[in-house]
């Protein structure tokens, strides 16, 4: 009876193993064909990569591209500013001689001169010795720079991907209006779905650190540059290219995958997006998010400390990634759609609820509220905000008759269930008569809603920059915003002849301010669009092209 249950027991142990080496044989295989199957690709796009140009090659590592918004932006971008070699920005074209340079250097000092309560005074110094440096390299290197894409082989939406340069240029011009030159090599990655948030239904940012690990070693080992450049915060293959195979690793990040925030809102038990109920209602439960949270953080810093060039997006990034990597980033604001919008006469035009022409007394003021239906914009707040407006005591026509308008798109499933989500919220609340949602929508139609609005509502807590409230700015809406992250560091600062927008904290204050600016007076309310549209000037593409190639020389990367 005894050997029968140790036979029986040994069975069952010889099964476990067995099942164990089969998983360890199949990984090992699957190594193997990847190593194997793109060997043959890794010599072709060397050989196509090296024959397009003598000089560096710059690698953009974006596997997340066709989201066409402020990350792919950013790529495009600083596509074109490696390109150029760009100092200033200037589109007018090559400008090599000294005295032209000497001029631009000049005037970029005078700007930021002007800007001096924005930028520190320390910086200034180190500005112009970064033009010195950049007319150096644009003068010698500059010229003969190759760039590649790496990109994944499906979008986050589901749209096709680009298929070559031609391609990707193509989609440059038409979604941004950036001109990029040829030939830009694309390098196809087929494990980009390992990186999604979405693969993971537990330990999410753990699952992507490692998947973003395995496919930015597809990406190197097909082929690797000079200078490898990640735009999308996967920050397990910075040691990777740097270590394995020998890049100058560059990292432009928008946000921090961990930071000192979520990890105190944990702690306090907060219920948020990323802290479910089941975790906030849980000491236990809490403490062991908050070790699994700083472990992490362990790991991150040390992978960032393996960046010979760090940019940020704004001065709260720059916070969190200063300390969690204990580098000195260099904050370089992402480009802004400034130019086109500022185009747009900042007298609103007087129109009803339904866009039609109609005398002064029948006009509605127009608050419009750009961006995806994503959890962490919190729009139930706005819609709260804008119940709490309505049912203020003031009587006014300018009140009654002003609408809130929703422009934004949906990813995927879950974020098309929370707009439907908002939708029946509206109902309830009984606001459909003023509530408007325009959903994914072409450009052409946020523009025209950009141009209409007078005030330009966001509410997101710890917005990591906030192009959405630069694009309100420019096109002459009023800003009001949440009292954290970017907006309120960065974007929204007041001038010396007044403020240039403002910010709230709550259901409450936004509401009161939204009552502040709706029974001002529409003169005084230009004048603040006015200062608002210039101060978007700081966030444009000629500010980000400039800064952008300044930090990769000034850090010896170029």
């Amino acid at each position: 009876m005894t050997r029968g249950v140790a036979s029986d027991a040994m069975t069952a142990r010889d099964r476990v193993v067995a099942a164990l080496c089969a998983c360890v044989a199949l990984a090992l295989v699957h190594v193997a064909m990847m190593f194997k199957t793109s060997a043959k690709q890794r010599r072709r796009v060397r050989g196509v990569v090296r024959g397009a140009g003598r000089g560096r090659v710059i690698g953009f590592y974006h596997p997340s591209g066709g989201d066409g918004g402020g990350g792919e932006r950013v790529l495009f971008a600083a596509i074109a500013a490696a390109q150029r070699g760009d100092f200033d920005g200037d589109r007018r074209g090559a400008r090599g001689d000294d005295a032209d340079a000497d001029a631009a250097e000049k005037e970029g000092e005078a700007a930021i001169m002007s800007r001096a309560d924005e930028r520190r005074d320390a910086r200034s110094d180190v500005r112009s010795n970064s033009a010195r440096e950049t007319r150096e390299w644009r003068a010698t290197e500059g010229r003969d720079v190759t760039c590649c894409v790496y990109a994944g082989a499906t979008s986050a939406r589901g749209d096709e991907p680009v298929e070559d340069g031609d391609e990707l240029i193509a989609r440059a011009r038409e979604r941004f209006g950036i001109e990029l030159r040829a030939p830009i090599n694309v390098i196809r990655l087929t494990r980009e779905r390992w990186a999604r948030a979405e693969t993971y239904k537990r330990c999410t940012i753990l699952g992507q650190f490692i998947g973003g690990a395995w496919l930015g070693l597809e990406a190197l080992w097909t082929f690797a540059p000079d200078v490898f450049v990640d735009t999308v915060g996967h920050a397990a293959t910075y040691p990777i290219a740097r270590y394995l195979f020998g890049c100058q690793t560059v990292a432009y990040v928008h946000y921090p995958t961990v930071s000192r925030d979520m990890i105190a809102r944990v702690e306090s038990g907060r219920l948020m997006y990323n802290n479910s109920r089941l975790f906030a209602s849980s000491k236990f439960l809490s403490g062991l998010k908050v070790l699994y949270y700083r472990a992490f953080a362990v790991v991150y810093g040390w992978c960032g400390r393996s960046c010979k060039c760090v940019m940020v997006n704004s001065s709260w990034t720059k916070s969190h990634i200063d300390a969690l990597w204990r580098v000195d980033s260099r904050v370089v604001y992402p480009p802004c759609n400034v130019e086109d919008l500022s185009k747009l006469p900042l007298t609103r035009p007087r129109l009803n609820a339904r866009g039609t022409p109609v005398k002064k007394d029948k006009s509605s003021i127009r608050v419009v509220s750009v961006g995806q239906f994503r959890p962490e914009k919190a729009h139930v707040v706005q819609i709260a905000a804008w119940k709490a407006l309505k049912k203020f005591k003031t009587k006014s026509s300018k009140i009654e008759n002003a609408i809130l308008v929703f422009v934004g798109g949906c990813r995927d499933e879950a974020d098309r269930e929370r707009l439907a989500d908002l939708q029946q919220s509206v109902k309830d609340l009984e606001l459909e008569d003023s509530v408007q949602f325009h959903v994914d929508v072409p450009y052409d139609e946020v523009k025209r809603e950009l141009s209409r609005a007078s005030i330009g509502l966001h509410s997101m807590i710890d917005e990591h920059f906030g192009i959405c409230v630069v694009e309100y700015m420019a096109s002459g809406a009023v800003p009001v915003a949440h009292a954290s992250g970017g907006p309120f560091l960065d974007i929204i600062r007041d001038q010396h002849d007044g403020p240039t927008g403002f910010t709230a904290d709550s259901v409450a204050t936004f509401a009161e301010t939204l009552e502040h600016l709706l029974l001002m007076r529409r003169t005084e309310r230009e004048e603040i669009s006015a200062r608002a549209r210039a101060r978007s000037d700081i966030f444009s593409e000629t500010e980000f092209n400039s800064n952008f190639i300044d930090s990769l020389v000034n850090s010896g990367v170029l």
